[in-house]
């Protein structure tokens, strides 16, 4: 499982389909535990809390967290980089309130402890109001305890909470490096919308048209944002949106065409230089 998630880590250059190759990989790999355990026989009570406690939860968790890093990538905003700031602070905040709420459960799992363990990671059969109230809760009562999904949820917002952070960091560095272009390049602003400018990204990339067809779109968008003091932000996605239009999917290369082709008849009717 490990190596097909490093192969799809380096496999997938959009975030988004990384994630979700990652979400089906594990879900895999989950089935095949489950087929398992159905057939299984634990040996004893403490084999029974083994798995349930430290075995599932090291699957769950890494699906919950692939499936919420995917929700997040999903909805994030197309905007300046303080609106995606604000987004990602707002999610770490989500996770900070349920781990708050899970505090006692959280303690018990960090510390190691063993004392409840088998009310939390032996099955039984839940009373109809204990199913109500966990969120968390299978109703395949063959392959789940009381806390188990709480616990891999647990684990899961942690490695969450590192990935947003990162996101941030990213995002921050990407917001120093466009003030020290800005700087550099002078009053050069992009004026126009974003999606033109994504349209018009991809359109020199396909051409090959700047070094030899070697430049990567990642590379290619980072040198139009600092050549413009822009930035697009998630334009893997507005390709995405331009890629499903109903209308023209080229409007901005439209317009190009369209005013060249004026400015052109222009010039052979009055034969002066523009300024």
């Amino acid at each position: 499982m490990e190596s097909s998630l490093d192969e799809a880590s380096v496999s997938e250059i959009d975030i988004r389909q990384r994630l979700k190759k990652c979400s089906r990989i594990i879900l895999s790999s989950i089935s095949k535990l489950k087929n398992f355990i159905t057939s299984y026989e634990f040996v004893d009570t403490n084999d029974e809390i083994n798995f349930f406690k430290n075995i599932k939860p090291k699957f769950s968790s890494k699906l919950i967290f692939y499936q919420k890093a995917y929700e997040i990538q999903l909805y994030l905003p197309i905007g300046p980089l303080p609106d995606i700031r604000n987004y990602y602070s707002r999610e770490l905040q989500k996770i900070s309130e349920y781990q708050n709420d899970n505090k006692e459960l959280l303690s018990y799992y960090r510390s190691n402890s063993t004392l409840f363990d088998e009310v939390y990671f032996v099955r039984k059969k839940p009373d109809s109001w204990l199913l109500l109230s966990l969120d968390d809760y299978e109703t395949d009562l063959d392959f789940t305890t009381f806390y188990d999904q709480k616990i891999s949820k647990i684990i899961a917002f942690d490695f969450l909470s590192e990935f947003i952070k990162e996101s941030i960091s990213n995002l921050d560095q990407k917001n120093e490096l466009l003030k020290v272009n800005h700087k550099d390049t002078g009053d050069l602003i992009w004026t126009g919308s974003k999606v033109s400018l994504v349209e018009l990204l991809y359109a020199l990339q396909s051409t090959g048209s700047i070094n030899n067809g070697s430049i990567g779109i990642k590379d290619l968008a980072n040198e139009l944002q600092s050549l413009f003091n822009v930035d697009l932000g998630n334009y893997y996605r507005v390709f995405q949106e331009i890629r499903i239009r109903k209308s023209s999917r080229t409007s901005f290369m439209d317009q190009l065409n369209d005013r060249l082709v004026k400015r052109m008849d222009e010039s052979d009717e009055n034969p002066k230089p523009f300024k």
